[in-house]
């Protein structure tokens, strides 16, 4: 009897695993800043190389619109980009997040968070850790809270400090990434635009 329940655990934490569902993704990674490509993303576009390193082994080709993103429209979308080599960028090309770099084109802009941030509107992410709700009154983990904002909550953003957005209305600051580099926000707003 020992034995067989010694085999038959496996086979039913496996099947408790599956009844219960995937665990959600992980929040997005921040990288460096945000690469909006600029049309090509119609079915019959061309598949955009991905290099494992500026101009060197191409690793993938992918249409854009397969390319894993943060926000934006079918005609621009915007991807998290985790660095820059001249005008080459490096983003995530598959859901399990291996990296690889994009060429310069005409049509892909790369803005840095500390351009990008300032004036959009976005959301708080749910499911996170009680602190990254947290107004506080300077940029800050140790400044004074004002108040707990609520999940999915949309802010509009007036400027950056590193990993800290100063919010409109509440007035106030909270974290835009945590201390890992995943994103606390979501880019898309009720309109999904810069206002």
């Amino acid at each position: 009897m020992g034995r067989r329940a010694t085999l038959l655990l496996p086979i039913l934490l496996l099947a408790a695993q599956a009844a219960l569902g995937a665990p959600p993704a992980p929040r997005p990674l921040s990288g460096s800043g945000v690469l909006t490509l600029r049309g090509g993303t119609e079915p019959e576009s061309a598949p955009l190389p991905i290099y494992d390193e500026p101009g060197v082994l191409r690793l993938a080709e992918r249409r854009a619109g397969q390319l894993p993103r943060l926000s934006g429209s079918d005609q621009e979308p915007q991807l998290a980009a985790s660095a820059r080599k001249g005008g080459w960028t490096r983003v995530a090309y598959d859901e399990a997040g291996r990296e690889g770099w994009l060429e310069p084109s005409r049509g892909r802009i790369y803005l840095s968070w500390e351009e990008f941030l300032p004036g959009r509107t976005v959301r708080l992410l749910p499911g996170m850790k009680k602190g990254l709700y947290q107004l506080r009154s300077a940029p800050d983990d140790k400044a004074p809270p004002l108040s707990t904002l609520p999940r999915e909550r949309e802010l509009q953003l007036l400027g950056v400090d590193e990993e800290w957005a100063r919010v409109k209305s509440p007035q106030g600051w909270v974290r835009w990434r945590d201390g890992d580099g995943r994103l606390t926000i979501s880019l898309t707003g009720s309109d999904g635009e810069k206002r």
